[in-house]
């Protein structure tokens, strides 16, 4: 619970400040398309599951855009492969400095879940939300290291909602067409 706490309040420190106050900060260029992808940890309901995220961001403003945002975890658990896939979709609001990228993001979309021993197959899926947020520290003009992504996730698999999943994700930001 104190984790969820801790992301709210981080969540809505972000969106305040890249609403109201750092704008001006803001280098006035900034990049058009972002495309990141990278290694994804997920905590759910007490298991730890590692995979892949990737998302695709389109900004019309220097500090809003609208991202899509996918990711798979993998588990072997007593020799049942259990995975699970989010897509979601939302705007992003940016704190874009120099040499940094702060960002928060509420999504809204899907979730898969399922596993399968032997041939047998069971997938469920349901309604995703995610919120959160990251860091990326810029390499250049084109390529930054996304360093964190933290986001809340809450899914609902058989019509129970899931509020206590975490998801971490790193890697590698390229950026097109800046102004």
């Amino acid at each position: 619970m104190r984790t969820i706490r801790l992301l709210i309040v981080v969540s809505a420190v972000l969106t305040g400040l890249i609403l109201f106050g750092v704008p001006a900060w803001a280098q006035k260029e900034y990049p058009k398309a972002e495309v990141f992808g990278g290694f994804s940890f997920l905590r759910s309901e007490g298991e730890n599951l590692a995979g892949w995220q990737g998302s695709v961001a389109g900004n019309f403003h220097r500090n809003i855009g609208f991202v899509g945002d996918f990711g798979g975890q993998y588990k072997n658990i007593s020799g049942v492969g259990v995975s699970t896939y989010s897509y979601l979709v939302g705007p992003r609001f940016s704190f874009r400095h120099k040499r940094v990228t702060a960002f928060t993001h509420f999504l809204g979309g899907g979730a898969n879940a399922g596993g399968g021993l032997e041939g047998i197959s069971v997938r469920f899926s349901g309604p995703a939300l995610a919120c959160g947020g990251g860091v990326d520290v810029n390499l250049g003009k084109y390529v930054a290291i996304r360093v964190m992504q933290l986001d809340w996730v809450m899914t609902r698999i058989l019509g129970e909602w899931q509020t206590h999943n975490v998801r971490y994700g790193t890697g590698v930001v390229f950026r097109f067409g800046g102004t």
